[in-house]
């Protein structure tokens, strides 16, 4: 809600920023003096609408017609999409001792201006422009519309200036210098080339991440900004000036096209950053729709252009609000990358709305209302460029959570949670990894079992059994040689796997831990409790690929020799000659 109402403020402190246009009628002759360079001709212009497009420069002598003009009460003529022509009348007086001028109309979108000039009483000089012609028409190269004026010192002079598009009708007309004007279009050329280069620098950066990553929702991104800048350069004439500067045809539609393009682009981000196949199944369906409908929109650009444009310019607020929609959603519900999204999707909407406004005649065409959406869009691709980094830096902390719980997960299977050893599992599949090395190096186990290990806890209790078998495992990890494994097999009963340990350096340990087991102080409350242990040893053998459960048995059976000949000591399984299928006889060391 806090995004949303700023957005709305935004929107709010954006309309209030139009300056009011001013009441007083302005004079009837535009004055051209020394102080001045530039000047805004709009409020000097007198406007007359021709519905049908019948009229034509002979018509502008008729009394009847000459009266249907009106003054111009906007800051700039706009008037929205509409089929009219449209006619402006401008008296220019000179009272300077510059000569040349240059009258400019500040729309490349503009299909046809024509401009009359009197020559000679009932004759007219006829000069025309716009993006129906190639660029090469043009008087002067700039991606706006310029036209030569000569003026003589105090000389009084009537332009009158023909207007007809399909697209947005506006026209801000300008008088300049030619200095001035190439000032003005040097500061101008500079900002177009830091939006056009912030645009493609982010393009390029993400190119290399959406590659690197493989990431789909970079590659989207990639073309939101890609379609953008083909889109401002198509509005700002500069398409046309430098990349396809001749064909007409296609210059007519590329706006449309490439707003379609955006709008596929936009769509295929939102639903894959905002995961809508999971969270929102049915809106993801809708964005499928309105993909379809975009890419029959430009099937039907190229067959109706109008049709097109019209269309475009509907579906640039539905698909804008649905997608800032979504976003509000998604926030809602706590998806955190949201706030990116709704920061520079909500900018970017707010602004071309404003500009779509404008263009339709509904707002005043001021420079910050005009540029909006240019704006917007600079902000946009900056903004989801961080919530991108965002978004991965999310999956890379959920990566890192998923593999540490799989970590404490596997640590948690393969350890005893009472002592800490190995588990039973663990020790089983360590001793089956041993038993795949080539080097022929021998392999010893040790099972130990604590003596008298009931009786402490029927005397003691279970929790004190549990403390004591704590205690044996600290024991056994204090005496572990270097490679040793050690592991709780159940109960009362450890294993210990010695790698590189053949029978005599496997007993050898097993004498360590027993004599460590005999002079630790294993604590019951408040006194000390003297606990022994016995060990059984048996050698693994290699040479008959001897499995884990006859190792163990083995080792069992040494055990077992140990607690019958009197506990607290050490029995090995010795190798000994004998039928296949028994075992080796313990032998108890003393």
């Amino acid at each position: 809600m806090r995004i949303l109402t700023m957005l709305f403020l935004m929107a709010i402190s954006y309309i209030a920023w139009i300056p009011e246009a001013s009441g007083a009628s302005a004079p009837a002759v535009m004055q051209l003096n020394e102080t001045n360079r530039t000047y805004d001709a709009s409020r000097y212009l007198e406007i007359l609408e021709d519905r049908d497009g019948s009229l034509t420069i002979v018509d502008m002598d008729n009394p009847d017609i000459a009266r249907r003009f009106s003054g111009n009460e906007q800051r700039i003529p706009s008037f929205g999409y509409t089929k009219s022509v449209y006619w402006a009348k401008l008296r220019l007086e000179n009272n300077s001792r510059q000569r040349q001028w240059l009258l400019n109309i500040d729309q490349p979108p503009m299909d046809q201006i024509d401009l009359y000039i009197p020559d000679m009483p009932g004759q007219w000089e006829h000069r025309s422009s716009g993006d129906a012609f190639p660029f090469a028409w043009r008087e002067v190269r700039n991606p706006d519309y310029s036209f030569r004026l000569e003026l003589g010192p105090n000389e009084t002079k009537t332009v009158i200036l023909r207007f007809e598009t399909e697209g947005a009708m506006i026209f801000p007309v300008r008088i300049a210098t030619p200095v001035q004007h190439a000032e003005q279009q040097k500061a101008t050329d500079l900002l177009m080339g830091a939006f056009f280069g912030i645009l493609i620098v982010m393009s390029v950066y993400n190119t290399i991440l959406a590659v690197s990553l493989r990431s789909k929702e970079y590659v989207y991104y990639v073309c939101i900004n890609v379609t953008a800048a083909l889109l401002y350069s198509s509005l700002n004439g500069i398409a046309y000036q430098y990349l396809w500067p001749e064909a007409v045809w296609w210059n007519n539609r590329a706006i449309v096209f490439f707003i379609c393009l955006a709008h596929i682009a936009a769509l295929l981000f939102t639903r894959t950053f905002l995961k809508l196949d999971s969270y929102y199944p049915r809106i993801y369906r809708l964005f499928s729709g309105f993909i379809m409908f975009e890419m029959v929109n430009i099937a039907l650009l190229f067959a109706d252009y109008s049709s097109g444009l019209q269309m475009a310019a509907c579906m640039v607020v539905l698909i804008d609000l649905t997608i800032v929609g979504v976003g509000a959603a998604s926030l809602w519900r706590g998806f955190m990358p949201a706030r990116f999204f709704m920061a520079g999707w909500g900018v970017f909407m707010v602004g071309s709305v404003l500009t779509l406004l404008a263009d339709a005649g509904i707002l005043p065409q001021v420079a910050h209302i005009r540029y909006a959406s240019q704006t917007g869009s600079l902000f946009e691709a900056i903004v989801l460029s961080l919530g991108l980094a965002s978004r991965i830096q999310s999956i890379r902390m959920e990566k890192e959570q998923a593999e540490a719980l799989m970590i404490l997960s596997k640590k948690q299977a393969e350890s005893d949670f009472l002592t800490g050893l190995y588990s039973r599992r663990y020790i089983v599949g360590h001793f089956e990894a041993l038993q795949t090395r080539s080097v022929n190096r021998p392999v010893s186990l040790l099972l130990m079992d604590i003596d008298y290990f009931k009786k402490i806890n029927d005397t003691y209790g279970h929790e004190t059994g549990d403390l004591i078998l704590k205690q044996f495992a600290s024991v056994i990890r204090g005496e572990l040689p270097a490679k040793g494994i050690a592991g709780r097999f159940g109960g009362e009963e450890f294993v210990i796997l010695l790698p590189d340990h053949d029978l005599n350096e496997a007993q050898e340990a097993a004498e360590r831990l027993l004599k460590a087991v005999r002079q630790f102080p294993f604590r019951i409350g408040d006194g000390s409790y003297p606990c022994t242990a016995s060990i059984g040893v048996a050698e693994w053998r290699r040479h008959e690929r001897e499995s884990f459960e006859s190792c163990v048995r083995r080792a069992d059976n040494a055990l077992y020799e140990a607690k019958r000949t009197g506990r607290n000591r050490v029995c090995a399984a010795l190798e000994q000659k004998r039928p296949l299928g028994h075992d080796a006889a313990a032998v108890p060391i003393e």
